[in-house]
């Protein structure tokens, strides 16, 4: 055997391909504190053997045998996951290291798409003797470059290190193939300052075929770091490892599925194995596959199990005889993972669910007073996405809402985000004014690369994929932001400035105008007003906004100016809130239909709709019933009623507090 001095790597099975690393802390024993020697040497093991070899010198710096050896369990092919969908990637990964010179490959991908997996599979293969003659018998080796560099206090002990690691692959005779994860770390590791690093140090041995060598890395890492080095870069073959399909996907785990279900002692459905993929695609954004479905499915089987198992300790279910005999894990179990995640609403739709989707249109009237046709649309589009028949390529629903000021535009987005999320918070707003200027729509989706900003829009559907996002005065932004609108209406995406791919499938685009809204408004005597107004507001809208942006919404919803009566029930409406407000302080109030009428017409205005009744609210009786309030006139337990008064179209009030219990 040849000396090696300070080399620190690991053999990795065959069969499995995983590492066995060596801790820092004891290579850094073995390497400053103390010198071992052994006078036999480690066994000869066979190629599904691992262990882990380690080389230091002593202080008078005579070369020594030193060894530690770890030997684990021989062939096992119950430790190994099997390999599946794979056979292309592998087949080209044998074909390349039978090269004569530049045998070396370079798996490209993104995180999670199994670029780890394709090498345990060829381990797997070269355990079973599926491969050419070059590499029968081979063993696949981890460099794991971190130990390497560990404890490199002075100049020349990094590249002593790895000259031995680069030896000893030589002497193996090509049965030796080293393994790099992460191979953009090669590049500038153990430099200190010069150009003597890593990867000049391999790029010899790489160029002239002496060693066989597998490398991992991600694609923005491959093009940030070894595509930089162009002499580095033509010594590996590049091997673009792609993302499966959603079928793809299903045979992974339909090939992993005896594994999870021994792990965790339960039994997976198939159904669930189909859910978990068709709801990642659907729902998990930024992530790939086979990973994101694998974690599906493996957290699922956990949730289930720590809560059976808190069931039995609950309910004493262990002795009792209605205990299920094996627990299953179904669709259902991979859509609450989701849910819990995402916080979508996956669930099986049951009695009670299909209840509130069918009155969702009713609750929306419960803040939304009048503009049937508005509240219908998007009460539709939520039911045919809900229920699974919505375009799976753009958004829920994108909606282009035009009126006047105050006709509940804005209210109908809030109230949609209250219904759906219980949370009015729920709602993502863009206030357009403020995107006016030139160069505005780099704030929405990010600055160029060399910026650090994330977009505003973007970070925040990054970070809350399902949820309504609503455009406020649209027609007041930069005419360049239209066009990145037209790509998010069309392909339900956009690319944010560092290049990262948003998913807005998920989303509800609300868009609001007042385009046109003098249209309507002089109208109002008219019989039919928004059938007579239509075709003059359309064309307002389209000098504004191009076709390319109008035909791809799913719905233009005009929004009638708001009648008397249902002024009226707006008034009733707030009232109600301020009545909740003074509950909450022990007062109870009231107000009679006269006094309603006195709010109503004192504060109407026709083309501002309901927003004047909020301020004249805000004014002639908060305003009221804080004095009163403060001043003592009412107390906890009093009484107030509200009245018109005989003169001057005002309000009278009246206070009756309460009495003092006379109980001895």
């Amino acid at each position: 055997m040849s000396s090696w001095s300070g080399l620190a790597f690991v053999v990795a099975s065959a069969v499995t391909g995983s590492a066995v690393t060596l801790a820092a802390s004891a290579f850094y024993d073995l390497y400053f504190q103390r010198s071992y020697a052994f006078d036999i040497m480690p066994p000869d093991l066979s190629p599904g053997s691992r262990y882990i070899y380690t080389r230091a010198q002593n202080n008078d710096k005579a070369e020594r045998a030193i060894t530690t050896c770890s030997v684990l369990s021989a062939l096992d092919a119950g430790r190994a996951d099997p390999v599946v969908g794979r056979d292309d990637e592998i087949d080209r990964v044998v074909c390349i290291l039978c090269r004569r010179t530049k045998n070396c490959a370079a798996l490209v991908g993104a995180a999670g798409v199994g670029k780890t997996a394709i090498v345990e599979g060829l381990a797997q293969r070269i355990a079973a003797g599926n491969v050419p003659d070059v590499l029968a018998g081979a063993r696949i080796l981890e460099l794991d470059m971190g130990a390497v560099v560990a404890g490199t206090r002075w100049r020349g002990m990094f590249e002593e290190r790895l000259k031995d690691a680069i030896k000893h692959a030589e002497e193996a005779g090509g049965k030796v193939i080293l393994f790099i994860d992460e191979l953009h770390m090669i590049v500038g590791a153990g430099d200190k300052g010069g150009p003597m690093d890593a990867a000049n140090i391999l790029k010899p041995a790489l160029a002239r075929g002496r060693i066989r060598c597998v490398g991992a890395t991600t694609c923005e890492e491959y093009h940030k770091y070894i595509q930089t080095d162009a002499a580095l870069e033509r010594r590996f073959q590049k091997v673009v490892v792609e993302e499966p399909s959603v079928q793809g996907t299903i045979t992974i785990l339909k090939g992993l599925k005896q594994r999870y279900q021994e792990h965790h002692g339960l039994k997976i459905q198939d159904d669930a194995l189909v859910a978990a993929a068709q709801l990642a695609a659907r729902y998990i954004t930024g992530r790939q596959f086979p990973d994101k479905a694998i974690d599906l499915i493996d957290e699922a089987c956990s949730t289930a199990k720590v809560h059976f198992d808190k069931q039995k300790v609950e309910n004493n279910m262990i002795s009792s005889i209605f205990a299920p005999k094996e627990l299953t894990v179904g669709p259902d179990h991979i859509a609450q993972v989701v849910s819990r995640c995402t916080r979508i609403p996956l669930t099986t739709l049951g009695q009670e669910e299909k209840e509130k989707l069918v009155h969702l249109a009713e609750k929306l009237h419960e803040r939304v007073v009048g503009q049937d046709e508005a509240v219908n649309l998007v009460a539709q589009a939520v039911l045919r996405s809900r229920v699974g028949f919505g375009r799976s390529s753009r958004p829920i629903g994108s909606f282009l809402f035009l009126g006047p000021l105050g006709v509940g535009k804005t209210e109908l987005a809030k109230a949609l985000a209250e219904r759906i999320f219980d949370n009015e918070k729920a709602l993502i707003r863009f206030d357009m004014s403020e995107y006016a200027e030139s160069g505005s729509v780099s704030r929405l989706i990010g600055g160029p690369r060399s910026y650090e900003e994330g977009g505003q829009l973007t970070e925040k559907v990054k970070r809350c994929p399902y949820s309504i996002v609503l455009f406020d005065q649209v027609d007041k932004a930069d005419p360049s932001i239209f066009k990145v609108f037209s790509q998010l209406l069309d392909d339900g995406m956009l690319t944010d400035g560092k290049g990262h791919v948003v998913d807005f499938k998920n989303t509800i685009i609300i868009m609001t105008s007042t385009l046109g809204a003098e249209q309507l408004t002089t109208r109002m005597g008219i019989e039919n007003t928004v059938k007579a107004g239509r075709g003059l507001l359309m064309e307002q809208v389209q000098k504004r906004l191009k076709p390319e942006l109008i035909d791809r919404l799913s719905e233009v919803v005009i929004f009638e100016p708001l009648s008397h009566d249902e002024l009226k029930e707006i008034v009733k409406i707030q009232m109600k809130d301020v009545i909740a407000t003074v509950a909450n302080k022990g007062v109870s109030l009231f107000i009679t239909d006269a006094a309603l009428d006195v709010i109503w017409s004192e504060s109407y205005h026709l083309v501002n709709g309901a927003r004047p009744m909020r301020r004249w609210v805000e004014k002639n009786v908060t305003t009221v019933l804080s004095n009163m309030l403060v001043n003592g006139e009412a107390c906890e337990g009093s009484r107030i009623s509200i009245d018109a008064a005989d003169v001057n179209r005002g309000l009278r009030y009246h206070v009756l507090k309460k009495q003092a219990s006379t109980d001895p």
